[in-house]
């Protein structure tokens, strides 16, 4: 089969989820084979270019396919607007919200403890307030942290956005795009995490 285009702006995943019409998660051939008749191709399918691109998919010849399976078909066959390489990007969306709020939790989760009869508005002694442990990390251990999370993120994103243009033969200079797109990104977020005095700081 030649490589089409698709005549619709939904994902893969949007696509799949309006042919399981049972909701059972699974593509059985003959929901498969009503994706031409809906217009999602420009080119439409004949039954039998469905039916081979059906028994490919089929890898435990089960006569089903789950979503990874069909995602992974269609990307081998179908050029892809934005939306999918755009998953690609959901590494470092993830990360840096983890390193964020982790950041926040270990300045105050450990203080939460002392800071509940105020919050309830409960009398207790000085003496019996002192002895309530407090435990804050220091801001070295939280931003060693957060660089972490955030590398582990964005290495997993431009990872995952190189596999995605591979496996759509989208050519270099588009990839190099994305990865600049989000070695910025991550810069810039990893300032604001870092750099809590800024005017602009993810903190303030």
């Amino acid at each position: 089969m030649s490589e089409n285009d698709f005549e619709t702006k939904l994902t893969f995943v949007e696509i799949f989820n309006r042919l399981d019409k049972d909701g059972n998660g699974f593509l059985s051939k003959d929901e498969f084979l009503a994706m031409s008749k809906e217009g999602y191709f420009k080119k439409p399918l004949s039954e039998e270019e469905l039916n081979d691109l059906f028994d490919q998919a089929d890898v435990f010849k089960i006569g089903r396919l789950n979503l990874f399976e069909f995602m992974s078909i269609l990307r081998k066959n179908v050029k892809i607007g934005i939306q999918e390489i755009g998953y690609g990007y959901l590494p470092l969306a993830w990360g840096s919200l983890t390193a964020y709020w982790l950041g926040l939790g270990m300045e105050e989760l450990g203080l939460t403890l002392v800071r509940v009869p105020s919050t309830f508005n409960v009398w207790i002694s000085q003496g019996l307030r002192d002895s309530i442990p407090q435990y804050v990390f220091d801001t070295s251990t939280i931003h060693a942290v957060q660089v972490s999370v955030m590398l582990v993120s964005y290495i997993a994103s431009v990872a995952l956005t190189q596999k995605l243009c591979d496996d759509n033969r989208i050519g270099p200079v588009r990839f190099g795009t994305h990865a600049v797109t989000q070695s910025i990104g991550a810069a810039i977020t990893l300032y604001l995490m870092l750099s809590p005095e800024a005017i602009v700081s993810a903190y303030r």
